[in-house]
């Protein structure tokens, strides 16, 4: 092991923050958990559209594969049914299988490409992103470890046969599966391995093309093998080729618009900012050298600029990177000794500071209502969830349960489809819509008899207080909560941390 004890310390920190209850983005739940919950625990939640069988755009493969036998293990072995549990354990499971998986890799790489792995085991542990972005159950977060895999074994060709502890028609085939595994699991994945690959084309597969031939059979069988599955499992007449819908629907910048656009230089100048803080001041020029063999270098300028061709850029699109880019960092380049410790210093302050802020704070608050409702025994009547993430509704774990939210037509969002005579088990996520659509929501539920309560963050208790027609009484407050989205700094009230339950009743 080439742990030192300083990394040892925040691996320790950063296992423990990784099983808090920060909520980052909704697709860490809507696109995996809430996905297998519905399907495989018979209880009742919000499939995203990329899962509705009209769309199917999002494969199931990846997810059986990476979280089937965590589930099989915790649900039918030890029969676990608290939700909390379960989320805490696949944290465990990602974080886990990602610091150990770095470790096997690097030491392999400083080994063959002279690459320090103790210097990248000291970034990978220290960084935030390890215990906040690439423990909870994103898809990108699985795309890391993928990519990894397969920068590994296109690390293993390239050396002299004598060199490789995998042989060539082995790590072909596995690259095969992997590939295949890595598009079915997001859409960006080529883009990763763009160079790479050819780079590894040119080394290896030009003067082998019996291996060639190979990678590209197991692919193609992988391939119809995923389809099949996928066809199966959202029931299709047709052959559902998931990577395929997903890459047309991105294609399309109308769609994009739904999910937000950015200027394209918005990776570049903010994302990758954000992942690397002040680390960039150890970037090594020295890894340029011979750069058509540096595989995590390829890959970063893969993924970068081919990402960053699309309108849509969030940060977790660039979290596989990360490692590659820790690997090309070098304490000692520009620095002397004592300099050097003072930009060490500020990178564990910059990563400690985000660490807390989106590791154990960002949104936290949601999960633990969630819990305790799952928890309680009295009957559920209607929640309303304002101005907050869209609650992760299989934590309720409730086979009777009803979500609905607003709809968006034309710009303009509306509460038309709300049935509000279901006054039982009913979640309602409205999102962030206005104070009228609020009042109207609240008033069309008590009108039918419904045991109302409304979850709203701190940051908008102002907002609340235009709700004169009711009678707003505290239930329940966890303050581990922090809502960075409505800050306002005319109104420092905005800043207040925490969440609410609120009973609901009319004046």
């Amino acid at each position: 092991m080439s742990w030192s004890p300083l990394q040892l310390t925040a691996l320790a920190i950063s296992g423990f923050i990784a099983l808090q209850s920060s909520y980052v983005h909704p697709d860490e739940h809507f696109q995996s958990l809430e996905v297998l919950a519905v399907r495989y625990l018979g209880v009742n939640g919000s499939l995203p559209w990329e899962f509705e069988p009209l769309n199917a755009a999002r494969s199931f493969v990846p997810l059986l594969l990476n979280y089937g036998p965590l589930y099989f293990i915790i649900l039918t072995i030890f029969k676990v049914r608290d939700s909390m549990t379960i989320l805490g354990l696949v944290r465990l499971q990602n974080f886990l299988i990602y610091i150990a998986l770095c470790q096997l890799v690097f030491k392999r790489l400083s080994e063959t490409r002279g690459i320090d792995s103790k210097r990248t085991n000291f970034f990978i542990a220290t960084s935030y992103l390890t215990c906040s972005f690439q423990s909870h159950s994103f898809s990108n977060s699985l795309e890391t470890i993928l990519l990894l895999l397969v920068l590994a074994l296109y690390n293993e060709l390239i050396l002299d046969e004598k060199k490789r502890k995998v042989p060539a028609c082995q790590a072909s085939m596995i690259l095969g599966f992997l590939i295949m595994l890595g598009v079915f699991n997001r859409i960006t994945f080529p883009a990763f391995i763009l160079l790479p690959s050819l780079a590894v084309f040119w080394y290896y597969y030009r003067s082998h093309k019996f291996h060639l031939v190979l990678l590209t059979f197991v692919s193609l069988i992988c391939c119809l093998i995923f389809v099949e599955i996928d066809t199966v499992l959202y029931q299709s007449s047709k052959w559902v080729i998931a990577p395929l819908n997903n890459l047309l629907y991105n294609f399309d910048e109308s769609n994009l618009q739904l999910h937000g656009l950015h200027p394209r230089y918005n990776h570049m100048l903010l994302n990758l900012p954000q992942i690397v803080g002040p680390a960039f001041l150890f970037l090594n020029p020295r890894s340029m050298n011979s750069f058509t063999r540096n595989l995590p270098l390829l890959s970063v300028l893969s993924g970068l600029l081919l990402l960053s061709a699309f309108k849509h850029q969030e940060l977790r699109f660039l979290i596989p990177l990360a490692p590659q880019m820790f690997s090309c960092f070098d304490d000692q380049t520009f620095f002397q000794s004592t300099r050097s410790v003072h930009v060490k210093r500020l990178w564990l302050i910059f990563n400690l500071f985000l660490a807390i802020v989106m590791g154990i704070y960002h949104q936290g608050g949601i999960l633990r209502v969630i819990s305790y409702f799952q928890r309680d025994d009295s009957p559920l009547g209607v929640h309303i969830w304002w101005k907050t993430y869209s609650p992760p509704t299989w934590m309720y774990m409730n086979k009777e349960l009803t979500t609905s939210t607003t709809l968006i037509e034309n710009d303009i969002e509306s509460i038309d489809l709300l049935p509000f005579e279901t006054t039982k088990n009913h979640i309602v996520d409205l999102k962030g819509c206005d104070i009228e659509l609020l009042n109207t929501t609240l008033h069309q539920f008590l009108r039918n008899g419904a045991n109302v309560n409304l979850i709203a963050p701190n940051s908008v208790k102002s907002r609340l207080e235009k709700l004169s027609q009711f009678m707003l009484v505290p239930a329940r407050e966890e303050k581990a909560h922090l809502d960075l989205d409505h800050l306002d700094f005319g109104d420092f009230s905005t800043f207040a941390p925490g969440i609410t339950v609120y009973n609901v009743s009319l004046l």
